[in-house]
């Protein structure tokens, strides 16, 4: 797995070849009062679908596919761990959520897993551990080397603000609206590794910045590095993780398509250079994308100009419009980013049902209703039958 890429001999097999996996946070809900409930800990995690763990809160639960080749066995595949999951955690007297951020009370942590690298994770960073009970939609692309995926990522940073866009599912944070479209990313650029990734040129000068970090003290182990994109350090892939957890199946789907396409044109036999982007212009970019979200502005990091969000996430499809052809996916995601287009962006959902009901409870079992899929869901622009 992951032998060197030699792009003038592999580029069309190695894209053709990219696999998936997606993991997906969640956060578990008392029912009656829809707060988050310390209930991870009473899940039992064998869903037989893909992997579950714990997260830093106890109200947090993660859920991991096995490796997927096409957009339609990660949607099987996604659709059954939901709804498993969600099955454990009302025997266990919770609901479970896809959202990014608590809309009611505090998931903490404090306190945080009872585990030893969650326990010195809060010796070190002490408040700054505080509200991370956020959620994210990690997207995996392999199977890569080193060397490749930071081929890839290079690539792929200036796309990164687009990709935000498309699951921004944080509006409601303890009962207020923030007035971003993901609050989560504010919260998350807390820790001293998150963000936007740096260009990485080899292997070599990506193991001297972890190694400076580590001894920094601003990581504890490489599973820290917090940024949008990096390298696996457990499996070989490409992560990116620059997503709120996706709101729908379909909506989380989509992402994985479309970085799948990223990484695909990265790696294609006669690839773009990589565009040149300042890490401030970048990050700078990634915020106005979590304020404003798809019904708003962003940034374009190509001609510094403020413009409608869609445009990006237009510009992109169009970049890797022959990749998502050569894996028969054009049509599943042109159908999912309509739907997308017609309903509103998961923050615009939520805000619309708040300015009908005044309620953040009626916001929050919105949230509910879209986080398990129909038993019959299937992958819009594809036929394909619902998972056993």
């Amino acid at each position: 797995m992951g032998a060197t890429f030699d792009r003038e001999s592999h580029g069309v097999r190695a894209v053709l070849d990219l696999t998936l996996g997606v993991e997906e946070e969640f956060l578990l809900l008392d029912p009656g009062t829809l707060e988050p409930a310390a209930a991870a800990a009473r899940l039992r995690g064998d869903t037989g679908r893909g992997e579950v763990h714990r997260e830093l809160a106890p109200a947090q639960i993660e859920s991991a596919t096995e490796v997927c080749r096409t957009l339609e066995e990660l949607h099987r595949a996604l659709s059954g761990l939901r709804r498993e999951l969600a099955a454990d955690a009302a025997e266990q007297g919770c609901r479970l959520a896809s959202v990014a951020v608590p809309p009611l009370g505090s998931a903490g942590p404090p306190p945080v897993t009872d585990s030893p690298r969650y326990r010195r994770m809060y010796e070190t960073y002490g408040s700054i551990i505080e509200d991370q009970s956020v959620c994210g939609c990690h997207v995996h692309v392999g199977a890569l080397d080193l060397e490749t995926a930071l081929v890839a990522g290079n690539h792929l940073r200036p796309w990164l603000p687009a990709l935000l866009l498309l699951t921004t599912n944080s509006p409601f944070f303890r009962g207020c609206d923030t007035g971003y479209a993901s609050w989560r990313t504010t919260l998350w650029s807390r820790w001293p590794a998150a963000g936007p990734p740096p260009v990485l040129t080899s292997a070599r000068h990506y193991h001297y910045v972890v190694d400076c970090l580590l001894a920094s003290g601003a990581v504890l182990d490489s599973g820290m590095l917090y940024w949008y994109a990096r390298p696996s350090h457990r499996v070989p892939t490409l992560e990116v993780r620059v997503a709120d957890a996706a709101a729908t199946v379909d909506e989380a789907v989509l992402l994985a398509g479309l970085v799948r396409g990223l990484v695909g044109v990265a790696l294609s036999d006669r690839p773009e250079p990589v565009r040149p982007v300042e890490d401030s212009v970048l990050r700078a970019a990634c915020w106005c994308s979590a304020h404003h979200g798809l019904e708003g502005f962003s940034l374009d990091v190509g001609t510094g100009r403020l413009v409608p969000s869609w445009r990006l996430v237009d510009d992109l499809v169009e970049h890797v419009r022959p990749v998502l052809e050569r894996y028969g996916d054009l049509d599943a995601v042109h159908a999912l980013l309509g739907k997308l287009r017609r309903n509103g962006s998961a923050a615009h959902r939520q805000r619309e049902v708040f300015r009908r009901h005044r309620d953040i409870g009626e916001v929050v079992e919105h949230v509910l209703v879209e986080t398990v899929p129909d038993e019959n869901a299937t992958l819009p622009g594809r036929s394909i039958s619902p998972s056993a």
